[in-house]
């Protein structure tokens, strides 16, 4: 079972899939409001899943996403979004997104990402 991140622009985003996660038997090793917190996250050491909500209160998804594709060690990274299209989700993935969740989604799409993204990990 890998670490998981999540980078949310609001409590409650940040709420709802904390319980979930935790619900489903996982690790929820740190959390934040956007990309500051984020870049603190990854610049000290944090290596798992990061679970990011397209809407933060500071700074841009693309940002967190390119530098977790960067990221040593390796982390594997989820967009969670409102927004979507093919434009949108090539852009996500380009930036190295594993998966990109619209939403709502449903638990059983969160659960089947972090699994994919688990296994990207070794």
């Amino acid at each position: 079972m890998s670490d998981i991140a999540v980078i949310g622009g609001n409590d409650e985003t940040r709420e709802v899939l904390r319980a979930i996660l935790r619900l489903h038997h996982h690790r929820v090793k740190g959390e934040g409001r956007g990309c500051r917190d984020a870049q603190r996250l990854l610049q000290g050491g944090f290596a798992g899943i990061l679970i990011v909500d397209a809407e933060l209160a500071d700074g841009s998804w693309a940002e967190i996403l390119e530098s977790a594709r960067q990221a040593t060690p390796r982390v594997a990274s989820i967009l969670v979004s409102p927004f979507y299209g093919d434009e949108f989700e090539e852009k996500a993935r380009k930036l190295g997104a594993g998966a990109v969740l619209l939403r709502p989604f449903e638990i059983p799409e969160l659960l089947d990402a972090l699994s994919k993204a688990a296994a990207t990990l070794g």
